[in-house]
């Protein structure tokens, strides 16, 4: 009786995932016909205004038992499927494998696309203006260190536009590869990774040599072919590299959180929480760029962020770099710009897109 019962529950589960299969196909082709509609308008395939839209939307209608956090994941999985479907992507990042950059990139995409280390991000942004990647992630600044100046000046160099950000958490690990406190004569690193570890270092390993590295995880790579140097990296590069930890979670302070800018040609229609990024040169006189400001506090605009960088075509001439909530169709905005361009000896648009939103990257 009980085997009878059973049997009969589990052919109505069959019976309900054959359904299920056959409309996940039919929302496949679908977005087929939705990604040939974007490449004939040469509108991104990246949309994740609609993204999470659709997710909201569902998330109103749902009456259980499935939760909130199941619905998110599953149909973030649908979804992601249904944008590789219209075109599978390629992201560039800095590498190599296991770096902050490529753990944050493959948060950000869900694991979906192709991803392709760089050498540097100079190779980031050139992959990206050439076509042959979609996206590029770079960090553009830390909690505790800051600005990564260089992603900053690159912006002057590239057409590109920000398409996202993501915020990633950073925690450091001594990796090498016997593990042993006494082998570590050497410790290499990404200049962040070891201006962040600093005072560690100099307790635990004053008399170490330190060499700096273009990533963490190019420094991982180096301690698995070096018993006497050990890298601090990601305790995923442990993995990848055939490394034992020395010792976990060394940076001088916790909450170490890096954010990182998405980089493409796309540009993101208004999802109701945005940021505007822009960059603009001041002439050199006293007041100037407090003009080029205060149309922002007139507009009752809130300014997230302020960095200036050498134009390096004039001594002592800044290129300032600001994020100021909204987005650039938005009409206060689109003012407040034009305001600030009246000041401004040259003003650019990096882009406007979605302010990160941790849950919407959780399973």
């Amino acid at each position: 009786m009980v085997e009878n019962k059973l049997k009969s529950l589990r052919n109505q589960i069959d019976d309900i995932d054959s359904k299920i299969l056959n409309l996940i196909n039919q929302r496949l082709e679908i977005g087929k016909k939705v990604g040939q509609i974007k490449k004939e308008t040469g509108s991104g395939i990246l949309d994740r205004t609609r993204e999470k839209s659709v997710i909201e939307k569902l998330s109103k209608i749902n009456q259980g038992p499935a939760d909130k956090q199941l619905l998110r994941y599953f149909f973030n999985v649908i979804i992601t499927a249904t944008r590789d479907i219209q075109k599978p992507k390629t992201v560039s990042f800095l590498g190599p494998e296991a770096s902050y950059s490529h753990i944050a990139a493959l948060a950000h995409f869900r694991y979906s696309g192709k991803f392709v280390e760089q050498p540097n991000l100079y190779e980031i942004f050139r992959e990206v203006e050439k076509n042959e990647s979609h996206y590029g992630v770079v960090p553009v600044e830390n909690s505790i260190e800051g600005a990564v100046t260089h992603t900053l000046d690159l912006f002057g160099n590239f057409d590109l536009n920000i398409c996202a950000e993501h915020y990633e958490p950073v925690s450091h690990d001594l990796l090498s590869i016997t593990g042993e406190q006494n082998d570590v004569k050497k410790i290499c690193s990404h200049p962040q990774a070891l201006a962040q570890c600093r005072a560690w270092i100099k307790k635990k390993y004053s008399q170490a040599q330190i060499i700096e590295t273009s990533s963490t995880s190019k420094a991982a790579l180096l301690a698995s072919e070096d018993k006497y140097m050990a890298a601090i990296a990601s305790k995923q590069a442990a993995h990848i590299y055939a490394l034992q930890t020395v010792e976990s979670r060394i940076e001088d302070h916790s909450g170490n959180i890096t954010r990182f800018l998405v980089i493409g040609k796309d540009l993101p229609e208004p999802s109701g929480n945005d940021k505007t990024s822009i960059m603009f040169a001041t002439s050199h006189i006293p007041g100037a760029l407090f003009k080029a400001l205060e149309p922002i506090d007139k507009a009752g605009l809130n300014m997230l962020k302020l960095e200036s960088r050498p134009t390096r075509h004039q001594n002592w001439s800044y290129y300032f770099f600001l994020d100021i909530e909204g987005h650039q169709q938005d009409k206060r905005l689109v003012e407040t710009i034009k305001e600030i361009k009246k000041y401004s000896l040259s003003l650019k648009i990096l882009g406007s897109y979605p302010v990160f939103v941790k849950e919407d990257y959780e399973a």
